[in-house]
């Protein structure tokens, strides 16, 4: 099936999202390409502001969870000398194109997510030495030269909302991605009862918290299994999009078009931290 790399300009891909008008589920982006390729390296490229939010903080820690590799430097604040403009510069394209030339000898296809066209070169370097090509972006933030470019394949990302969006809240599950015949399903296997693993934060509900998981599947950890003795009013006050919940598997259910799984926290320092943020 073949080794894939997924190189991520992430300042790109934010503005490409906000034109599509939806959000991509990074842990079915994952599974779906896990589910082409023998064996899948998947990296992230973004600029970070100071101070990081908490909202950037759980995302990247997300990502981290679901097996991207993160790069990322801070933003610099540039004063024009003669106008006095504050430009803001956080590109990181020199990083993406060393790491991808550094690594090249552990993939066989280059996968790219941006339609600038400054990654031509790196792309016809990647084609000249016998690397498959494929580029995601969409039409009307894609670099004609980039879609003008032969030898490579480009793939356009407002037809992956229905294998990799996020799922609005009321909104019913999709039918999971249709995997040509040959290729492995995702995602690669199931978790038995027992098995520990670390989650992040994904949302957190009146009745438990989603958590991102290394198996790709819906995660819940109810309130009931967080081994908190007080009554919780309002879960949603005490649960931080920065926490990290080591869990291990208490049933698994496959009777779903998407399965799903539940857990149960099996670290006693974050129950008594849930339990004095309640009495805080």
């Amino acid at each position: 099936m073949g080794r894939a790399a997924l190189f991520i300009d992430g300042a790109n891909l934010f503005y490409t999202q906000r034109h599509l008008g939806w959000q991509i589920d990074f842990s079915r982006l994952m599974a779906l390409f896990m589910s082409r390729y023998g064996s899948v390296q998947a990296n992230y490229y973004v600029p970070a502001s100071e101070p990081v939010s908490e909202e950037s903080a759980a995302f990247t820690r997300m990502l981290t969870a679901q097996g991207y590799r993160i790069t990322s430097k801070p933003v610099k604040k540039i004063v024009n000398k003669e106008t006095g403009e504050i430009v803001m510069k956080g590109n990181l394209d020199v990083e993406l194109v060393v790491d991808a030339m550094s690594r090249k000898d552990q993939y066989d296809t280059f996968i790219l997510f941006s339609g600038d066209s400054d990654f031509l070169p790196l792309i016809r370097a990647l084609k000249g030495l016998g690397k498959e090509v494929v580029v995601y972006s969409t039409r009307g933030l894609s670099a004609r030269e980039l879609l003008a470019e032969p030898g490579i394949s480009y793939c356009d990302l407002s037809l992956l909302k229905e294998p990799v969006g996020q799922l609005r809240q009321g909104e019913p599950s999709r039918s999971p991605v249709v995997v040509p015949e040959g290729e492995s399903s995702f995602p690669p296997r199931l978790p038995e009862p027992g098995e520990k693993f670390t989650g992040s934060v994904l949302k957190v509900k009146p009745y438990g918290i989603f958590l991102s998981n290394p198996y790709h599947v819906k995660c819940l950890l109810p309130l009931s299994f967080m081994g908190i003795s007080r009554h919780v009013d309002d879960l949603v006050a005490i649960v931080r999009l920065t926490d990290d919940f080591e869990v291990s598997v208490f049933h698994v259910n496959t009777a779903r078009e998407v399965p799903e799984i539940t857990v149960k926290l099996s670290d006693k320092r974050m129950a008594e931290e849930l339990s004095a943020r309640l009495e805080g």
